[in-house]
């Protein structure tokens, strides 16, 4: 089922780091949110039309334990946008919504920390694009590798507007308000300076919804409505023809066990087998490390902080076993995540390298 969700008043998405009015005056946010919070959303938009399921909650017989998020969009006007894949950049003091893909180069003589044989690097001066967005149609260029340069780049500051919001603690028990405990929380409200809106466009399987409805998304549960969506098309055509590798590009943020690197990646060769394939990383171009957390409502503490890759990180591999179709087959909008995977963490795209 895929539906589109659409925030009736400001958004917060908490970021991994801990937040306690008294010891903290700032809540930071981020955009778009974890899928682990979409994923809990969509849960309870469930319990809340079954409230006599309640009580199966996280146990064998959770009516919501095949829920499993396949992908994650951002809808505006007409456009759907995923995060900028990591090795586009912008050229410094060039045009702000133009972006170009880096060249991979080996590193033979050059003396660095890096532990791949190659980098991604360029001839001219360029910068990162922070926040950048790119459109469903220019993606599928840039993994089928048939131009080298993107334009329509959108920025998150761009299309959400900040709209912090000041707070105070109050006791409980006197209903006044605690001395110390003034915060400010990072909200943001999904528009343009323009009021143009911006949509979440949720891919799922696994749970039965109503077509619409009202439910409750992120920090201080504020409410969005939603409603079935129509189907999503994202096949790529002649991908694996002449390709001489495979880059994987993270659609939405990965956990892995050994912090940049998959599991099943050898830390020391950058070989690794996977579901019959044998492949060589050669580089990577990965953002930096984010904490991602959250609370348990049934334990009523929180869960283990764990570093994760952030999305629009890109993996360059060289196949030594198999095929690029089978590569394409296995990994392409699939989540690699060591963990959650059913969260919609690493969420996976296949794209072709015309040389290795």
């Amino acid at each position: 089922m895929i539906i589109k969700i659409d925030p009736l008043d400001t958004l917060f998405f908490r970021d991994g780091k801990p937040f306690a009015m008294g010891d903290d005056t700032w809540a930071d946010g981020v955009f778009p949110g974890y899928p682990s919070m979409i994923y809990g959303a969509l849960r309870s938009a469930y319990f809340s039309n079954h409230l006599n399921e309640l009580e199966k909650a996280n146990e064998d017989a959770d009516p919501t334990r095949n829920l499993k998020i396949k992908g994650v969009y951002l809808l505006g006007g007409d456009n759907i946008y995923l995060p900028l894949p990591n090795d586009c950049v912008q050229k410094k003091d060039g045009e702000k919504d133009s972006v170009f893909a880096l060249s991979m180069h080996e590193l033979n003589d050059i003396k660095s920390s890096c532990p791949t044989q190659s980098a991604l690097k360029s001839l001219e001066e360029f910068e990162n694009v922070d926040g950048g967005l790119i459109d469903i149609d220019s993606l599928k260029e840039y993994l089928k590798c048939t131009k080298g340069s993107f334009s329509s780049i959108l920025k998150v500051a761009d299309i959400v507007l900040p709209e912090p919001k000041i707070g105070i603690g109050i006791n409980k028990k006197t209903g006044s308000t605690e001395e110390g405990k003034l915060y400010r929380v990072d909200m943001r409200r999904l528009e343009n300076k323009r009021g143009k809106g911006l949509s979440l466009i949720i891919d799922f399987e696994g749970l039965d919804l109503p077509e619409e409805g009202i439910m409750k998304l992120g920090g201080e549960g504020k409410a969005v409505s939603y409603q079935k969506f129509k189907p999503m098309n994202f096949s790529i055509d002649n991908l694996g023809s002449d390709a001489k590798g495979l880059k994987l590009y993270l659609s939405i943020p990965a956990i892995f066990k050994k912090g940049w690197l998959p599991e099943w990646i050898d830390e020391k060769t950058l070989i690794g087998e996977y579901k019959g394939l044998k492949l060589k990383l050669l580089t990577a171009s990965i953002g930096k490390p984010i904490h991602i957390g959250g609370f348990d409502m049934k334990t009523r503490k929180p869960k283990a902080m764990r570093k994760a890759v952030p999305a629009g990180s890109v993996y360059y591999f060289k196949v030594i076993e198999g095929d690029f179709q089978k590569a394409f087959e296995i990994f392409n909008q699939t989540p690699i995540s060591d963990f959650n995977p059913e969260q919609g963490f690493g969420i996976t795209y296949v794209g072709g390298l015309k040389s290795v």
